[in-house]
């Protein structure tokens, strides 16, 4: 639902000096660049000062050394917000409690190797105001259930009882792909879906496309191809056509982050499904940042896990998705309308990390295309 908000805002240098905030980005790919360019345009309506550092190394160890370079700066930051990674988050807090800088973890849970030393963010780390996450095992969980549905609507065989898939995970230190495995889990106690085998492609769409070649020569073309992300989705489709197969007739294959390549496969009918609106997540934390920072705390929301839910992005809705997606669009919208700090009637009615990512939807849905 589309909530209305007033429009007499102001600017936001009227609460005083720009925060400044640290966006730590684990690596450079398009997902990645799209929760950057989204963040920026949140942070430049709230009048924060927002600098978005890139991890190349794309590993925990220089994740841990990236945070270390930004607090060891004369003009540190007043926040850093960073994702959640194995084995580095605890040490990653302690670092920023040090130096006297607050912290936001952000995009994935905190890894369960860490979580019950760390417990809940304020308890034992007070610099720790908060985590923000999407669902991401129930992600895993719905992206198999469509397209264990997709898989059963093409079947010719009337009499066919079982449906083979094949599964792309991440890494082995990604909370996000644990998390989405564990999905998967999840939906094979519908003993319709057998999974013949999961394999690790590190997120990289020509590992994946190797990997599922050797998969559908070993399993006998499968059923569904399940990968938690787009682009391994991708090096997946890639895969089944240079092995004689059809994406979308003979075999369905999704994929989560709604990369644009990838609504592009959808709209080609070569990819079944997509899941994603997580890219909005950097944004959705500097605006609960931002309120906290102004004196309305998120903690009182209704969702205090600070939780929220994926959206399915199909052939059906694709052409809303799109708009969600286009970087011109995101200037068009004055986020300052989310915040109780500008407006008064919604400071009585907090929205949970779920609304709020409602209503990114549903305000960049129904803004006014900008020219390209």
């Amino acid at each position: 639902m589309l909530l209305s908000f007033p429009h007499h805002v102001h600017g936001a240098s009227i609460h005083g000096a720009a925060i400044k905030v640290a966006l730590l980005s684990p690596d450079d790919s398009k997902f990645w660049q799209m929760v950057a360019g989204f963040s920026e345009a949140v942070a430049d309506d709230l009048g924060i000062e927002l600098t978005v550092h890139t991890d190349h190394k794309r590993n925990r160890f220089s994740y841990r050394t990236l945070l270390a370079s930004v607090l060891a700066r004369d003009d540190k930051p007043d926040y850093v917000i960073f994702m959640a990674k194995e084995m580095v988050t605890g040490n990653m807090l302690q670092m920023a409690g040090q130096a006297g800088v607050k912290v936001l973890t952000f995009n994935t849970d905190i890894p369960e190797s860490e979580s019950d030393a760390l417990g809940d963010p304020r308890v034992t780390m007070p610099h720790w105001i908060g985590h923000v996450a999407p669902d991401n095992r129930l992600a895993g969980k719905q992206l198999a259930d469509f397209l264990l549905a997709a898989a059963k609507s093409l079947s010719r065989d009337a009499t066919k009882e079982r449906w083979g898939a094949i599964a792309l995970s991440g890494t082995h230190d990604s909370s996000a792909a644990k998390d989405r495995d564990l999905g998967l889990e999840d939906a094979l106690a519908d003993n319709t879906l057998q999974l013949y085998q999961l394999v690790y492609a590190n997120w990289n769409e020509q590992e994946a496309a190797d990997k599922t070649r050797r998969l559908i020569k070993r399993y006998s073309n499968p059923d569904i191809v399940w990968s938690t992300s787009d682009g391994m989705a991708l090096g997946a489709i890639e895969a089944l056509e240079k092995g004689g197969l059809t994406p979308g007739v003979d075999v369905v294959v999704g994929g989560i982050d709604w990369e644009p390549r990838a609504l592009e496969a959808i709209h080609e009918g070569k990819l079944s499904v997509s899941l994603g609106r997580h890219f909005m997540g950097g944004g959705l934390t500097l605006l609960l940042l931002h309120d906290y920072h102004n004196g309305y705390d998120f903690a009182g929301s209704p969702d205090n896990s600070l939780r929220y839910q994926f959206e399915i992005a199909s052939r059906e809705n694709l052409t809303q998705i799109k708009k969600v997606l286009k970087p011109e669009n995101w200037r068009t919208v004055d986020f300052r309308r989310l915040s109780p700090v500008y407006n008064p009637a919604i400071r009585n009615n907090r929205l949970s990390a779920n609304q709020l990512m409602d209503q990114f939807i549903s305000q960049l849905v129904v803004a006014r295309d900008a020219p390209e």
